[in-house]
């Protein structure tokens, strides 16, 4: 169960959406909202007679610190007013970190991550690559709600993107509060060519009903037809409120990257997303 929600708040525009979502959330789940607004401080400049800072880098500093101060202003305020269960909203400043590394820091103690996405095609990718840096880092799972998308508390209609490995794996036990409050849950399968795999399935459809989830499974070819574009017809026609997968990354020179169908979902799905790796 989620007694301790974190929320990320980095300034962009999908954060008051996120945080007003997360209140009912939280009342679902009886737990206690953990909100942090991320401010990145520019790395100071040096001059070229000797190396110390630029003395006007404490000026853009505190030009930061103020900005950061008024979004968290606004975000106390929007949590009390939804008489939100909600610890005071921290400012976590980012200096020679990325703000995303340092939200991470402050989120090992949570049980749920919150992120919002923006609608900004010029954002998606960066943020994107911020996200996947906070789940593949934190060890928490992440739970990405798009720009003006809905999201019940709690979601009726869940989708689970199977594939046989940890990552799956891990979302779909990480998952299990949201799946054992869901009406409907669905195992999508594509592309399991291993003659084991519907016995597996029908396995793990018999665990999850030992955790009172009465799940469904869905397995098909895909036929070379995009995964993303199939789970979203899928998750359509299913109604589906949410999708859960499991984050598929690797490390490349610290920069952290999702690959495959988990980059898609993050930058085009427009239903709140729950992944875990």
């Amino acid at each position: 169960m989620y007694k301790d929600i974190s929320v990320v708040m980095t300034g962009s525009d999908g954060d008051d959406h996120a945080l007003r979502l997360s209140v009912p959330l939280a009342r679902h789940f009886n737990a206690r909202l953990l909100p942090w607004q991320v401010v990145e401080l520019p790395d100071p400049a040096y001059n070229t007679w000797a190396v110390v800072p630029d003395p006007g880098a404490e000026r853009v500093h505190e030009k930061h610190r103020h900005a950061a101060a008024e979004l968290a202003g606004h975000a106390q305020a929007l949590l009390t007013d939804a008489k939100a269960d909600a610890r005071d909203v921290h400012v976590v400043e980012a200096l020679n970190v990325s703000a995303w590394e340092a939200a991470t820091r402050e989120c090992f103690g949570s049980d749920l991550i919150v992120v919002g996405k923006p609608d900004q095609p010029a954002m998606l990718r960066q943020h994107a690559q911020g996200i996947a840096t906070l789940l593949l880092q934190s060890g928490r799972p992440v739970l990405v709600i798009p720009e003006e998308s809905s999201l019940p508390a709690p979601p009726k209609n869940v989708l689970v993107a199977w594939r046989p490995a940890a990552e799956a794996a891990r979302a779909l036990h990480d998952a299990l509060p949201f799946l054992q409050s869901a009406e409907t849950v669905q195992i999508v399968a594509y592309d399991d060519m291993d003659a084991h795999e519907p016995e597996r399935r029908h396995a793990l459809l018999n665990h999850l009903r030992r955790h009172g989830v009465n799940a469904t499974s869905f397995a098909d070819e895909s036929q070379g037809a995009d995964l993303t574009g199939l789970l979203f017809a899928h998750a359509r026609k299913a109604n589906a409120d949410l999708i859960v997968a499991g984050g598929y990354g690797h490390s490349r020179l610290r920069e952290w990257a999702l690959g495959g169908v988990t980059q898609y979902l993050l930058t085009t799905s427009r239903i709140p997303v729950f992944l875990s790796h």
